[in-house]
């Protein structure tokens, strides 16, 4: 069992608080994952493990942005952009438009928001992606965690796409996050939602090594509260991949995150016939199911939890 592993290769007494509500009871949820009792928060026991963060963020995604990304990718970017964007612009009335995003990948999303006016900054621990979004964009990242940026800087819209479910502590991070807003400021978090109903199937995308937490909408509401946030809503999107993906990695027995992880990374940065096959499989499927992805995401199933909320 690999929460043996872990006190073996780190010294950790095993199961330790939950990250949401400080509980110490867990029940298996799915070898190797496990759910706390007290709020329902799903977890990798190597969240327990010290100093994690830092380490997998070097192990996955550090020098990872050393070609362009495919044309498809980028297609699906600008879509994922503009629905962020959508959700928060008519939030905000404010003559200001200072606009922080914590994990930045591409870097495409600031260059969107840019576009629309905002003035944007980033903040991701990976120096490569930094540099790959200051080289490609011209826009300012800072290279570190977010209590590191410089005291004076507050933000008055800050953007979290898929980024606290690889965060030990989430809580600890969207207070620091809280600091840096202004009164009244907006904060937009995406996750992978572990309610969601194709993450019964062993292949759901949101299954990865590099995922140490799982949030439901109810979860993600719940750790936002505690950090003292004031939440508008939550809600669930499914994309239209969602299906695709979770049954064709299901499908595939041989299938392994890693050398997985390794092809989707290829195919990001190719724009060969395999991969215009691949996606236009994937857009189809994603037409067919149309009406059930809808229903989905209104019953709160979706594959992605939404939450939006104002600082204090």
């Amino acid at each position: 069992m690999r929460l043996e592993r872990i006190e073996q290769d780190s010294g950790s007494t095993g199961i330790g608080e939950c990250p949401c509500c400080e509980s110490g009871d867990f029940r298996i949820f799915r070898e190797p994952l496990m759910q706390c009792r007290g709020c329902g928060l799903v977890v990798d026991p190597e969240v327990w493990k010290p100093g994690l963060d830092e380490t997998m963020e070097t192990e996955w995604f550090e020098g990872e942005r050393d070609s362009p990304d495919s044309s498809w990718v980028r297609w699906f970017e600008r879509r994922n952009n503009e629905r962020t964007l959508k959700r928060i612009t008519p939030l905000w009335s404010g003559n200001e438009s200072r606009l922080l995003e914590i994990g930045v990948g591409s870097g495409s999303f600031l260059e969107c928001a840019r576009r629309l006016g905002f003035r944007v900054t980033g903040c991701d621990l990976s120096r490569s992606i930094c540099k790959h979004a200051e080289r490609t964009y011209r826009i300012a990242v800072h290279h570190g965690q977010v209590h590191t940026l410089p005291a004076e800087r507050v933000f008055d819209i800050v953007v979290m796409n898929h980024v606290l479910e690889h965060v030990s502590d989430p809580v600890d991070l969207l207070r620091e996050v809280r600091r840096r807003m202004s009164h009244g400021a907006i904060l937009h978090v995406a996750v992978p939602n572990i309610g969601s109903w194709e993450s019964r199937l062993r292949g759901w995308v949101g299954y990865e090594p590099y995922h140490l937490v799982y949030f439901s909408p109810a979860t993600l509401r719940k750790a936002a509260e505690r950090a003292g946030f004031l939440v508008s809503r939550v809600s669930t999107h499914e994309s239209f991949s969602g299906w695709f993906l979770a049954i064709l990695r299901t499908f595939l027995r041989t299938y392994r995150l890693e050398a997985s992880r390794r092809m989707s990374m290829r195919r990001r940065r190719s724009d060969t016939l395999g991969e215009h096959m691949y996606r236009m499989a994937m857009i189809v499927s994603g037409a067919v199911s149309w009406p059930l992805r809808k229903l989905q995401a209104r019953l709160g199933g979706g594959d992605e939890a939404i939450l939006i909320a104002l600082a204090p």
